[in-house]
Order: C-alpha cells, then structure tokens, then sequence
C-alpha cells in the first residue's frame, strides 16, 4: 500500500466579506472516501464553558453534513487519538478517524493562524484518483473554545463552527473564499453549511450525477467510446485518469452470478469495471476473455450496481489493443437458481393488473437459470404468470412473443410454432386458450439447438401476457424481458 501524509490548514483569525456565486473546491485529485461513507469517532473528552461537552459538538457538526449531503459518516462515541501514525514522517496509518485537543500538531508546531488542522492517509486507486483511508482533526488546545451560535466573538473560537469547517476536509473539500461557505479559509460569522459547501459534497460524491448513464438490462447493448464521452476524470470528480467511459446502471431483484464481456471492432483496447451504486469499485478485468477481451464474472446480492465501459487514458500506452476509441458490444449474462423477477407491468389499454411475471433459459431442467447459451447447446426457455385473483378461473388466453435482434417480431402460434407478425395489420395471435389458476407455466421453447435451425449467434428477448375473455382487447404483460443470446 502507499499512502500519503497531507495537513491542511482549517482556519485563520481574518473575516472575509464574500460575493455569491458557486464555486466549491477539492483536492486536484478528487480525493473522497469510496462509498461515499467514513465511521468518525467522537468522544473528545471535556465540556465547553457553556456546557456542551465538546464530543457532543463534534457529532451534531458530522451529522449536519450527513443530513444535507449525499455523505453519511457513521458515528461511534468512543475516543480515538488523532496522532496515531502521524507522529513522523513515512508514518502509518491506523485506519480509524479521531479529533481533539492538542497544544502541537503531533510534534510539529501551530503557526500562529491556525485553529485547527486535519491530517490525512490517501491510497491511490484504479481510477487515476486517490482514496481517503484515515483522517484526523486536531484542534489548537493553546486557543480559548466555546459553543456558541452567531457572530464570531473576539477571542473565543465557536468550537461548532470550527468542527463543521474541519469536518469538511475530512470529507476531501478543500479552502473556498470566493462565496460564502463554512469551507472559507478563514472563520467568520457563517456557523452552518452554506449552498456551496453542499454543493461541492455532492459533485465530490456525485459520481453518476457527473456522467450520462442509462439502465442496462441483461443481453448484448451497443455503444461507442469516442469523443465527447464522459471521461473518468468526470466521473470521479478528480484525478489524472483521461480515459473515455460509457455509464450503465444495473439493478438485481434477487441474488445471481453475473457476466459481463465487449467485443469490440476498429482495435478499441475494453476495460470493463463492476461498482457499487456508490461507485465503490468491486471488479475489474483487461483481457481476461482472451484477445483483447475483458471479462467480469461476480456473485452478487440483490440491489443497484455501476457496469462501466472504459479504455486507457491518453497518457497510458495500450497494453493490447490499437486505440482508446472505437464501437463496443456489451454482453450481459447470469445464472441464478431461479427464475428471473421480470419488472414494468404493461397493459394494451392502460388497465392494470395485480399480476407478476417470471421467466428465463435451462440447460438442466430448472435447477439453474441463465440467458446465454451457446449454438450446440440444448435448452429450455420457460416463464411463469402469477394471475391477478380477480381473473383467476375466468376464461382467457396466454400470448407468447419474441423480438430478435434485428427487431424482427414472432409470435407463437397455436400449433407450437413462432411465426412473423406484424403489429400494425395483425391481431395478436393466441398461443393457448384455458381457464386461468392462480399460476400459469408456460413453455416457450423445449429443447432447442441454437444450431439445428441454422443459427450461430443471435440475441433473442421473449415476451409472455395473458387476457381474460370477458375484455377481449386487454393484454397484461411485462416489459423486461425474458433474454436469451447464442454466442
């Protein structure tokens, strides 16, 4: 690991009068803690001439950010000694964030300006950025402290104020003294957070708010890496990595291993990244697939994650490819021991329908799931209709669709077959006519050899719904769909 030592001055004795604009600042390098989340331990001992013990001020300052940021800090009311690891130079850090009162910054001097300083451990990461691992706050035990709201008083330094201002150091904020902000150099009359210090934890922390993305469902998506793309830079608010990088967000319903791999044309040299919806990054992967292919292959819990396509910067060689721009394709592909929870519930007429819908693609009968396959591969693709309790034993009828990648429609035919159809001049076709239960299975396709019928690679997304006879032109459906790809 490398970390690096770095103290910032917190505040100065002068009171600035400060034009309004926005125009919050951070580190070069966009440092920040990944996950937007820290835990602050705040059992600074003592109480402040008016009462307040000081760890009791010290909370209401972190939980203030917490309260008005995309940040959480997670607070234990235990003490820490801040000067742990920073005593001399090449130190270590301990991990765990502390503040109080000293009369030295671990051995160094104050200067005669300084309140209060942070100190703090960064490590390098991925992404041409640095991560915060540790920071601490040490207050100038050889000024007078107090807890006070309004103007600053002579000679007495609001404890509050100075804490919410250090405080945002730790965070990765940085000096700002062209608006009004607690994050000004030097203390004034300002005691909480101002637009622009919320305004800056937020870019700092944005992370998807910084770039274009768009929801990525399982199967093959296109893109490009090219300019005028968000660069990670962008993205992580800092750092030196110039790379362009295409956003997608993916959410799992319930838990699965999931795929993810480009093939790319034009020499494009892919790096794919997996992160957390915070963009705490979880994987990685240059050439894995073989070829100048990254691949990525992860269990994971349900909830929302960040599939990034990326590329080299401009200041790093290619290790295997030919260019840092170029067209992509993303494969996206799982396996699950169940079904797949299809969302987004559609109707023909805007009816709606307590109904749910299930579906995906077998080689073993059901004990897994998946949606690739490959073209010598037999395999089933099954889906399964939880009917709404007001259709359940009315008469009705199951429909069965499928849209391949060239956007050709089929629908299933009564005889088992899928045949073409073409929405504008057609009604629907009925696959089955039966009276509903309160679960319908449905085979799509048994047994199915990519191969035999003549096909290598194709990227197939099936549709099921169903209707109820008594409102002949109402169709319930899904709209995620049951995705199958041969490649």
């Amino acid at each position: 690991m490398t970390c690096d030592l770095k103290r910032l001055l917190a505040a100065t004795l002068a009171l600035l009068v400060l034009p309004a604009a926005i125009a919050y600042d951070f580190d070069a390098r966009g440092i920040k803690w990944p996950g937007a989340r820290t835990t602050l331990h705040t059992a600074i001992p003592g109480t402040s001439p008016a009462g307040v013990p000081w760890a009791e001020a010290f909370a209401g300052a972190a939980n203030e950010w917490s309260d008005h940021t995309a940040f959480t800090f997670d607070l234990v009311p235990q003490y820490r000694d801040p000067c742990v690891g920073h005593g001399s130079v090449g130190g270590s850090p301990d991990f765990v964030n502390g503040a109080d009162f000293r009369s030295n910054i671990c051995g160094s001097e104050f200067n005669d300006q300084t309140i209060a300083v942070t100190v703090y451990f960064t490590e390098n990461n991925i992404l041409g950025s640095a991560d915060l691992v540790e920071a601490d706050i040490i207050f100038n035990a050889n000024l007078v402290f107090d807890v006070y709201d309004g103007p600053q008083r002579s000679g007495v330094f609001d404890f509050r104020r100075v804490a919410l201002h250090e405080i945002g150091h730790v965070l990765g904020l940085g000096h700002e003294d062209d608006v009004p902000a607690i994050m000004n150099s030097r203390i004034g009359n300002l005691f909480r957070l101002q637009d622009d210090d919320i305004e800056g934890v937020d870019v700092l922390y944005g992370g998807l708010k910084n770039c274009d993305n768009q929801p990525v469902q399982f199967g093959w998506t296109f893109g490009a890496l090219t300019e005028g793309d968000c660069r990670i830079q962008q993205l992580v608010s800092g750092g030196s990595d110039d790379s362009f990088v295409d956003v997608y967000t993916l959410q799992l319903d319930q838990p699965m291993t999931v795929t993810l791999d480009t093939i790319t044309d034009g020499g494009l040299d892919s790096v794919l990244l997996l992160a957390d919806s915070a963009l705490g990054l979880l994987s990685i992967d240059e050439n894995t697939a073989g070829d100048c292919r990254p691949r990525i292959n992860r269990t994971l819990a349900a909830g929302n994650y960040v599939v990034l396509v990326n590329t080299y910067s401009n200041l790093t060689s290619l290790p295997c490819g030919e260019s840092n721009s170029g067209n992509y394709r993303l494969s996206m592909a799982f396996q699950s021991d169940q079904m797949i929870e299809l969302r987004g519930l559609e109707s023909f007429q805007g009816g709606h329908a307590d109904a749910a819908f299930r579906g995906g693609v077998t080689r073993d009968g059901g004990l897994t799931y998946i949606n690739r396959v490959s073209a010598t591969e037999a395999f089933d693709v099954s889906g399964q209709i939880s009917i709404d309790p007001k259709h359940q034993g009315q008469t009705g009828y199951i429909v069965v669709a499928a849209i391949t990648d060239t956007g050709e429609i089929l629908v299933k035919h009564p005889g088992g077959d899928f045949v073409a159809y073409q929405p504008d001049v057609q009604m629907v076709p009925i696959y089955q006519r039966r009276t509903l239960s309160a679960t319908e299975d449905i085979e799509i396709l048994k047994q199915m050899v990519a191969q035999n019928i003549g096909i290598n690679t194709i990227e197939v997304n099936f549709l099921i719904g169903y209707g109820v006879d008594s409102q002949p032109d109402e169709l319930y459906f899904h709209s995620q769909p049951i995705n199958l790809l041969v490649e």
